[in-house]
């Protein structure tokens, strides 16, 4: 018997702004029988609750790609932070290479570059890869909430680091793949971090024990689930240790060949209703 459900948000949950009303349903339906449901995205807390809260959904998160797990009610339960004193490593490649980055923590977004050139790359990688207007991302805009557009910038790392603050992930970007492949090679050798693509796009540098198994593998321990209890579902590489960790991984039919390969089972498409389709399977099957 399934007693916990486990979904990642874009692209998996969240198609340009769209949850398919059927996966509300199912969710609601799951979480009615008392099965746990949890999203693990790479996103931070109000990034995954200002989606979910004007549905009615209720849950707890794992997020920053692993980085934290938060109760229903925004308390952070597990963390496993970046060491601070490795921005002084992974920033002059972002800065060197002019890639744009920002810097996501407990407390705010950051970067040294100006805010509005990292919305503005933000919301033009936006349109390539996911049809986005640009003026979406302009104040009031249905973007407008996005990390990319509450950047707060800063002069000197050495002074940043100082800051009462934990940092959740560090993330680059561009809608020119080939930047951020330039510059994967920097972090290979790198100590204490881990670093993946969500989309070939961007990489997330985090802790190296933040990943999304790692810390589902601490969470159904402390909730005492086993393994074959949980359902995973996701689309991109942030997810690849779900899906390398738990038996029972959905992909919906939009996600990295990688991904759906390594699925239990491959269901319709995020827009289709990947993960109404996944519970329903599961709640009859499993």
């Amino acid at each position: 018997m399934i007693k916990m459900i486990v979904s990642d948000v874009d692209g998996t949950l969240l198609s340009h702004g769209y949850i398919n009303p059927k996966c509300i349903e199912s969710i609601k339906k799951a979480q009615e029988k008392g099965i746990e449901f949890v999203v693990a995205s790479g996103r931070d807390y109000y990034g995954v609750t200002s989606i979910l809260d004007p549905l009615g959904i209720k849950c707890s998160a794992i997020l920053g790609n692993g980085a934290q797990y938060c109760n229903k009610e925004g308390k952070a339960i597990m963390d496993c932070y970046l060491d601070k004193e490795m921005l002084k490593e992974i920033l002059p490649v972002f800065i060197e290479n002019n890639t744009p980055y920002m810097i996501f923590t407990t407390n705010g977004f950051y970067s040294t570059l100006k805010p509005d050139y990292v919305r503005d790359r933000f919301a033009y990688r936006g349109s390539v890869r996911f049809g986005n207007k640009m003026e979406d991302f302009l104040p009031g805009g249905p973007m407008s909430d996005s990390p990319a557009c509450q950047i707060q910038q800063f002069d000197s790392i050495d002074e940043f680091i100082k800051k009462d603050l934990d940092i959740i992930k560090v993330e680059a970007f561009s809608h020119d793949e080939s930047e951020i492949q330039k510059v994967l090679p920097y972090f290979k050798d790198m100590k204490k971090i881990a670093y993946l693509s969500s989309y070939p796009d961007n990489v997330e540098i985090t802790n190296e024990n933040a990943q999304k198994g790692l810390i589902l593998e601490k969470v159904i321990d402390l909730l005492n689930i086993k393994k074959e209890e949980v359902i995973v579902l996701g689309d991109g590489m942030n997810d690849i240790t779900l899906f390398e960790r738990f038996p029972y991984s959905f992909a919906p039919n939009n996600a990295e060949k990688v991904i759906q390969e390594k699925a239990y089972k491959v269901v319709s498409s995020c827009k289709d209703g990947a993960v109404s389709e996944a519970i329903e399977y599961a709640l009859e099957n499993l």
